[in-house]
């Protein structure tokens, strides 16, 4: 039944899933001999092997194995009859089906040799042969066939010179990247490999295959000694002694395929090379160039590199070295000398964890746009950098400003587009570069050489995209950092272009602004604040100011509102409104808000102590601190522990933190519960929520003074009028601040408020201050 094999099946047991192949299939046991030829009808190179077996009835059969190698019509000059061409054609017989499209360059004169065409991967016919050499080819098909964004990574592997040169030194290279067919994206990637060992580098084999099919991407690996299985793991052995080496290799070899290295210099190329093949890397710490330390310190900012489960070798006995090691990131260790079962069960239960977490690819690419992930884009970024060194790099951000609200108002679907549409026409304008989603509707690119990236014209391509966007009154701010500086981290070189971004984020007229050097100047202050802060809380240069609370029927002071100041040992003044910004981005912030608190509780406490009359001082909480653990009970805590009345010390919230009312819910009702009193402020200032009136339980409303400064226009009146009554109703008090005008006053007394903070009656002052303002009306009650 083998002889009834036609041309280009196989044998007739694989052929009709009859199970397993032969014992003695020759496939099987990679038995030499298989004969090449050309098919004269189709123009396809054919490969053919016919071994004897033994049959089950112990008659003698045959196994016939045909597999197609090549096509094109002028392949007829390629017969194998030289020594060259039958490397070539072994190299084809090897790579197997896993790969689409097979070609080999000659790199003195670019020709193309087609070994295999599918129409698909490849505008180049071989069947249509013309005098198109490999530049032009390839040049083609990126721009037709490959996304944007990984365009500038092909063109630079694909460089005949520098490939050239990279591959003397590695043999062969992956690269992994996605096409475009129809309106679907693919996931492919290429090898590289050469043919010969001498020098000049005659020829190379390109071989294309698409991940998406499950291929066998490590079978080009074997093009010059074919393995007999192709389903090892591939281990790194990173050790500068010799004989640790080969005595590695050698317990490890039946079960591994071993990559080696003698230095961690070498290590970590080799690691970025074979990052997304490695399963693990087991790694001396003493070597000499780059240690163990140094590695493991280099790769884990690397999301990528530091994928890969690093098993630390020593033989030092030394606890604190086994301790620093694993808080660089190493998963285990193990000494010397080596206990052969130690080694592979450590290396089998770290490399049987690592493939139950998710597959690599889930962290490299965006699932909604295609683009990089942020880790991704850091990675990919820094191989960018240091492969083109020469060049000036620029980062360029973009955000969806109130994207939120666009999913509110459209939905999600329509958000989602909106995210696919902005990836799109960004990957579009940035032809050379990396590109990735930065946040959920932030982006950014690297790109390099000279470009035109003024504000200007900038400015009129987000003018076009907004007006090609899917909804209406789409609203994207762009930050440019030109000429980066590359010894700063890619985290801060990205930070200083969002910064630019942030700098236009509420203007109306700018749409683009470019990082310079007077945001420079902002940044090393702002560094500079932040490396100041615990010195400045320990000196207790954060002073509190009081801003007196009048009463509107009898104009006395109903109490004060805490802001704070930052008064340094040199007696220079920084404005809240550059350095509260600032902690509210940290998050120190939250150390900030517990410091004014405490001081207040204090100074209360000081008064009941001299006798003095305790009115209410209300305190600012940010929305990091109403999330933080355990706030009600460290701040309840602080109030008890200085005897206060929790009337005396209420709390304001922002309406910013009140439009999360569902969230906060549980935790102002628990407040509450404990004794404060909370105050509403800023209402008027942006987006108002009944909501929050109804759900939260606020003592008193702030009208904050962008509602006060409409007082006059008759609208304006309606709205305060209005939001009066129902606070009232709903048993608020109210109380307005930013008042500044007499005649605001006397519309806010004949409205009913019931109290009023403003310039108009006093601006904040130290305490000594406040203090004495309080002192003199008391006596003069009296």
């Amino acid at each position: 039944m083998y002889q009834v094999l036609g041309r280009g099946k196989k044998c007739y047991q694989c052929l009709m899933n009859l199970g397993a192949p032969c014992e003695v299939c020759p496939v099987n046991n990679q038995i030499e001999g298989p004969h090449t030829y050309l098919d004269p009808i189709r123009h396809r190179y054919e490969t053919v092997d016919a071994v004897e077996i033994n049959m089950k009835d112990h008659s003698c059969g045959h196994a016939m194995v045909f597999s197609t190698v090549g096509t094109g019509e002028k392949l007829v000059g390629l017969l194998p009859n030289n020594e060259e061409s039958l490397r070539q054609l072994s190299v084809i017989n090897i790579l197997g089906n896993g790969y689409s499209d097979i070609l080999s360059v000659n790199t003195r004169t670019q020709q193309m040799q087609s070994y295999r065409y599918s129409g698909q991967v490849l505008t180049w016919n071989p069947m249509l042969y013309t005098d198109d050499v490999y530049e032009k080819t390839m040049r083609q098909y990126i721009e037709e066939a490959v996304v944007p964004e990984d365009q500038g990574k092909l063109k630079i592997l694909l460089n005949m010179p520098e490939l050239c040169e990279q591959l003397k030194a590695l043999n062969r290279i992956t690269m992994h990247y996605r096409v475009k067919i129809g309106e679907e994206i693919h996931y492919y990637y290429l090898k590289c490999a050469r043919l010969e060992e001498r020098e000049d580098l005659e020829n190379i084999v390109f071989a294309f295959a698409n991940e998406d099919n499950d291929v066998r991407r490590n079978e080009l690996e074997s093009m010059i000694v074919p393995r007999k299985t192709v389903t090892k793991r591939k281990i790194l052995v990173v050790e500068d002694n010799e004989l640790n080496r080969e005595m590695l290799t050698e317990l490890l070899v039946g079960q591994f395929e071993v990559l080696t290295a003698e230095n961690g210099e070498e290590g970590l190329k080799m690691l970025s090379q074979h990052y997304k093949e490695l399963s693990a890397v087991l790694l001396d710490v003493y070597m000499p160039v780059c240690d163990g330390f140094e590695f493991l310190e280099r790769i884990k900012d690397d999301i990528m590199l530091s994928s890969v489960p690093v098993i630390v070798t020593t033989g030092s006995n030394r606890p604190e070295d086994e301790e620093h090691c694993l808080e660089l990131g190493a998963v285990d260790f193990v000494s010397k000398p080596y206990n052969p079962k130690v080694v592979k069960g450590r290396l089998n239960s770290v490399i049987k964890l690592r493939e139950s977490a998710a597959a690599l690819s889930a962290i490299e690419y965006d699932e909604l746009t295609g683009l990089y992930t942020r880790q991704a884009f850091f990675h990919h970024a820094k191989t960018l950098i240091n492969y083109k060194s020469d060049q000036k790099f620029h980062i360029i951000v973009a955000d969806i400003r109130n994207f939120k609200l666009v999913n509110s108002i459209y939905g999600d679907k329509a958000g989602d587009r909106v995210l696919v549409y902005i990836a799109k026409v960004f990957s579009d304008s940035m032809k050379e570069g990396i590109l990735a989603r930065y946040g959920s509707d932030q982006f950014v690119c690297i790109t390099y050489g000279e470009m035109d990236l003024s504000v200007e014209t900038v400015e009129e391509r987000v003018k076009k995209i907004v007006e090609e966007a899917p909804i209406q009154n789409l609203v994207i701010k762009y930050g440019i950092y030109e000429n980066a500086d590359l010894t700063q981290p890619l985290t801060i070189i990205c930070d200083r272009a969002f910064m630019a971004m942030k700098s236009i984020q509420y203007s109306y007229e700018h749409s683009v602004a470019t990082y310079d050097s007077a945001m420079s100047q902002q940044h090393i202050r702002e560094l500079m604040m932040e490396n100041d802060f615990d010195r400045a809380i320990a000196d207790e240069e954060f002073v509190v100011w009081y801003q007196p609370k009048y009463d509107v029927k009898t104009e006395r002071i109903a109490g004060a509102e805490a802001l704070v100041r930052w008064k340094k040992s040199d007696g220079t003044m920084i404005s809240p409104g550059e350095f509260i910004p600032l902690f509210e981005k940290n998050g120190l912030i939250v150390r900030l808000d517990e410091y004014v608190f405490r001081k207040v509780c204090q100074k209360q406490k000081e008064r009941m102590k001299q006798g003095k009359v305790v009115l209410p001082v209300s305190v600012n909480l940010s929305r990091a601190t109403l999330h933080h653990d355990g706030i009600v009970e460290r701040y309840a805590q602080i109030v008890y522990d200085n005897e206060n009345p929790f009337e005396s010390v209420p709390i304001e919230l922002t309406e910013t933190a009140a439009l999360y009312s569902i969230q906060i819910q549980g935790l102002t009702e628990k407040m509450v519960n404990v004794g404060f009193m909370l105050h509403m402020d800023d209402f008027g200032s942006g987006y108002s929520s009944m909501t929050s009136l109804n759900v939260l339980p606020f003592h008193v409303l702030k009208l904050d003074k962008a509602l006060i400064d409409y007082i006059g226009n008759s609208r304006g009146d309606q709205v305060i009028q209005h939001t009066i009554a129902l606070a009232h109703g709903l048993d608020m008090k109210v109380l307005a601040e930013g008042v500044e005008k007499k005649e605001q006053v006397e519309f806010l007394r004949k409205m009913q408020c019931d109290e009023i903070q403003g310039f108009y009656y006093a601006m904040p002052q130290p305490y000594e201050v406040y203090d004495a303002m309080v002192e003199k009306e008391q006596s003069e009650r009296k």
